[in-house]
């Protein structure tokens, strides 16, 4: 029995140091990233065809200029010239547009860090438990 509770409490152990040091070191990361994505405005662009031939966006800057980004070859969007499109706009750079939301950078990163957060702590509470068995 004693052979099985030191196992078992070696596994905890090997659980809460990966839980806790992974899972702070991934939600701080996607909390990050989250953040640097935050503030980005939408706008509206238009989809043509660029001089290659590929097929880009185009918006028109809050300083008048005319802006392009490649358009990325994706399946969830169907994109034909002509088409309006919304553009989602860094705040730190106009030229810098994208077509997908933003709002959802870091959230993968942020949902494993809790959840790898989540297992180091109930591992930590177990190995207590251990203690006085």
């Amino acid at each position: 029995m004693e052979d099985a509770i030191d196992a078992v409490s070696l596994i905890t152990e090997l659980f809460s140091w990966i839980g806790l040091g992974a899972g702070v070191v991934l939600l701080v990361i996607g909390l990050l990233r989250g953040a640097y994505f935050r503030g980005w405005t939408e706008t509206l662009g238009v989809v043509v065809v660029d001089g290659s031939g590929d097929l880009a966006y185009r918006w028109l800057g809050e300083d008048g200029l005319l802006y392009e980004a490649p358009s990325i070859d994706d399946d969830t969007q169907v994109l034909e010239p002509g088409e309006d499109v919304t553009v989602y706009v860094s705040p730190r750079d106009p030229s810098v547009g994208r077509i997908d939301d933003p709002k959802h950078e870091g959230r993968a990163l942020r949902t494993t860090g809790w959840i790898l957060l989540g297992i180091g702590v109930l591992a930590v509470v177990l190995q207590f438990v251990l203690l006085f068995l």
